[in-house]
């Protein structure tokens, strides 16, 4: 079996050092197992130059946008680009473990579309915190309902290996013009179509602390949804009601997050399912997640 890791350059000059030092030990570590891996670097700052080390093992190729196009477009060009059987979507300046490909890849079986593995979030302070703390919380990992009333439980596409054929037609057609959820709306997607998990447990991926993440920036991620919501209106297998659902609750958040307390208790009066449903995670998860997205 072939793995494809797409990821979009952008002046990431200073991460590829110790990106490729991850790809060869990844390399590696399927070749032992008999599978063939193949990185596709999708350079979205095409006024760089980037070219693949030389090497006679080289395994990395590289796909240029004629112009600077977003994540979402160069995640599509580099499917298209790829070969692999199955797909991550890795970031530049984010790692995976030098078997993390390996351990994935050996977890699926015919029943499942998606592994899911835990991750590791690099804090400001250099230390690390795991995402998924318990078994309440691993236990939603692929839960729809807790992607629209809650939020993404997927902190990046890199603690993924996901069979290519699982991945919606819809996604690789609609492109996303607002930068940072292009992975919630993959992810909402193939739950719609009934894609099946499996969850990993072990934290294969870290999620590097930059200063400059989109993903911390909740206006941005928010302008990205409501992007994404539009495209759904067109999108025959996914439901209305669920579409409503999720406005709902990206709009509350913004409201809670900006809001004083009056104007959080006024917010959350007003949606107060929502507002349970959020508690609730907040405190059987114990992550910081219930409320600021």
């Amino acid at each position: 079996m072939k793995v494809s890791v797409i990821t979009p350059f952008y002046e990431g000059d200073k991460y590829m050092d110790a990106y490729v030092d991850a790809m060869l030990e990844n390399e590696s570590a399927l070749a032992a197992l008999g599978h063939e891996l193949e990185v596709v670097l999708v350079n979205d700052s095409p006024w760089k130059k980037l070219e693949a080390p030389e090497s006679e093992r080289s395994f990395i190729k590289v796909v240029t946008n004629e112009k600077n196009s977003g994540i979402h477009y160069s995640r599509i060009a580099g499917l298209e680009a790829a070969s692999g059987d199955y797909v991550m979507f890795l970031d530049q300046d984010d790692l995976i473990e030098k078997d993390a490909l390996a351990k994935e890849i050996s977890a699926m079986d015919s029943d499942t579309d998606i592994v899911i593995a835990n991750a590791s979030l690099e804090q400001k302070d250099g230390s690390t915190l795991l995402w998924y703390r318990n078994d309440y919380h691993k236990s939603l990992v692929w839960d729809l309902q807790t992607y629209l009333t809650v939020g993404i439980q997927i902190i990046s596409p890199g603690q993924c290996l996901i069979k290519r054929d699982a991945i919606p037609d819809f996604w690789r057609e609609n492109l996303m013009e607002v930068n940072g959820a292009d992975d919630y709306f993959l992810w909402l997607l193939m739950m719609a179509k009934g894609a099946r998990a499996k969850y990993f447990d072990g934290a294969l991926y870290t999620h590097k602390y930059t200063g400059a993440n989109i993903s911390a920036n909740t206006k941005t991620t928010d302008d990205s949804v409501y992007n994404f919501l539009d495209l759904l209106n067109d999108c025959s297998y996914f439901k209305q009601d669920d579409i409503y659902t999720l406005h709902q609750m990206i709009t509350y958040k913004a409201q809670f997050r900006e809001s004083g307390l009056v104007g959080k208790i006024t917010a959350s009066l007003a949606n107060l399912d929502l507002f349970v449903k959020n508690y609730k995670f907040k405190k059987k998860t114990g992550t910081g997640y219930g409320f600021n997205r």
